[in-house]
């Protein structure tokens, strides 16, 4: 993927006609903007600086693939670091790798790398140091890990300079989409602990200075792939979504990270800023999780029955504040692979089936670890309540909702939130045996029939099998999905050529008019 200059250059590898279709309607939606015609705002009048404001789920912005939080932490390392594949919308695209082709079964596969790619050190990107990479990921404490399971480490081998063989414990027909597109960053062989804080990788931009929280990078006139139009980068740890959409307001920053639909409806009107929607390829997957392993929820009676009461498109409406699409409990919607049904509402069969459970109250446990969901929670208690049971929300801290994830395993019911990723990204990427997130207890029959799906080489039988597991979820899962709330940002209306991978901006090609 050419992400600087050149398109041409680079092959791309999609998911068939569905792929532009649904990349094609979040580029329209992601080019909304507020701003009336010809009002721009100067950005990167010093020097070509670009003032990105953000938050992170740790607090801190680091520089560590291994541990780095969701939030500025990743928009970093998506410009320190270069990936060997990036899911970008509803495709994912070459980066560092020149080609990613398996033998015949998928057990092994051949990634060849870009020639001319350096260090930020001026050392060459060899195939050792993406061996290297790919085992200090894949090797606990990575919080990693479980994305490279499947990597067999003693089958990690160098080719030549510029290729490697990398053996794996199973076939994976999906080794490109659901490994290498969602997370795999490339840094020198040999990068351990405290070096990772001076963030040496082969991306765009290299660290020119960094206190734990904000940090600075300045442009790699030496990249591989072409030069980006701004000089530097200035990335502002701001927790506070309205304190972040107040700095742009301002004038402190160019760019916010994360503002709430409140601040993007309340700024409609505002021609100084450009509120970016990001379409659904570009979004989180709102979720009442019910884990199936744990009384009640271990009955299908009242998985149905909970699903059957909740009105979807009230929580859209009054929550997402009409920035959203309607769920219907499969991860996935408006992007290719995908195999959810249309849940409609039926108070009635909710409140038959609850009573045959002989189901009365629930406790829900609420977080607004996405904003709003806490008053989710309460409206759903509403809903419920016309069907016969009494809901009891206890709210628990945001900031330390993540804190215990085996606590989050012997949760009943919670409130829980997926990136919105193609199904076959998903799914291996989140229900997988092992997984940290399995919120919903699925067991071995999901697992038997995931691994059997993984393990398909022929592309449309794969599908067909993914399409195969979704629709079990979707008959009789843990997951009330109700809403994909997309990702909001705004920015000063000048800023141009932003694009995103899950849910993350990306800089390289952005220009100011």
């Amino acid at each position: 993927m050419s992400r600087v200059n050149g398109v041409g250059r680079r092959r791309f590898l999609q998911w068939g006609a569905a792929a532009a279709t649904a990349t094609a309607g979040a580029t329209a939606l992601s080019g909304c903007a507020t701003s009336k015609s010809g009002d721009t705002r100067s950005v990167g009048s010093a020097g070509k600086l670009l003032r990105v404001g953000a938050s992170d789920a740790t607090g801190t912005t680091s520089l560590d693939p291994r541990h780095a939080g969701f939030g500025a932490s990743y928009i970093a390392l998506y410009h320190l670091y270069d990936q060997l594949m990036y899911l970008k919308g509803s495709r994912y695209e070459l980066g560092l790798a020149e080609s990613v082709e398996p033998n015949k079964d998928a057990s092994e596969w051949i990634v060849r790398l870009h020639k001319h790619a350096v260090f930020h050190d001026g050392s060459p990107v060899r195939a050792a140091d993406v061996a290297y990479s790919l085992r200090t990921l894949a090797t606990p404490p990575s919080t990693r890990a479980n994305n490279f399971v499947d990597l067999d480490l003693d089958r990690l081998k160098a080719v030549d300079a510029h290729t490697l063989k990398v053996g794996l414990k199973r076939p994976r027909g999906d080794f490109r989409e659901a490994v290498l597109a969602v997370f795999s960053p490339v840094f020198p062989e040999g990068t351990r602990g405290k070096d990772f804080d001076k963030g040496v990788g082969s991306g765009p931009y290299r660290l020119e200075e960094h206190d734990g929280k904000n940090l600075r990078l300045a442009v790699n006139d030496k990249y591989w792939g072409g030069t980006s139009y701004f000089r530097r980068i200035e990335l502002d740890l701001i927790a506070d979504p309205a304190a972040r959409l107040a700095a742009l307001k301002s004038g402190q920053i160019d760019y916010a990270f994360g503002i709430t639909a409140t601040g993007a409806k309340a700024e409609r009107g505002n021609s100084a800023i450009r509120v970016r929607r990001g379409g659904t390829a570009n979004s989180n997957a709102l979720s009442f999780a019910m884990n199936e392993q744990l009384a009640p929820f271990d009955n299908p009676d009242v998985r149905r029955a909970v699903r059957l009461a909740a009105d979807r498109e009230a929580l859209v409406r009054q929550v997402l504040l009409g920035l959203g699409t309607k769920g219907d409990d499969v991860v996935g919607k408006g992007l290719p692979g995908y195999a959810g049904g249309d849940r409609k509402r039926d108070v009635a069969e909710a409140r038959r089936l609850f009573a045959r459970a002989k189901v009365h109250s629930l406790t829900l446990h609420a977080a607004d670890t996405v904003p709003g969901f806490v008053a989710a929670a309460r409206l759903l208690g509403q809903q419920l309540k016309e069907a016969g049971v009494e809901l009891d929300v206890q709210k628990v801290p945001a900031d330390t909702y993540y804190a215990d994830l085996k606590g989050l395993a012997r949760t009943p019911f919670q409130t829980f939130y997926y990136a919105n990723r193609p199904a076959a990204v998903h799914l291996s990427a989140t229900t997988t045996k092992g997984a940290f997130f399995n919120v919903t207890g699925l067991g071995e029959p999901h697992f038997k029939r995931l691994a059997s799906a993984q393990a398909t080489v022929d592309d449309s039988k794969r599908e067909a099998a993914f399409a195969a597991v979704q629709r079990g979820l979707y008959s009789s899962g843990g997951d009330l999905l109700w809403g994909f709330q997309e990702q909001l940002d705004a920015s000063a209306p000048g800023l141009s050529g932003v694009w995103s991978s899950q849910s993350i901006p990306v800089f390289t090609r952005a220009r100011s008019a």
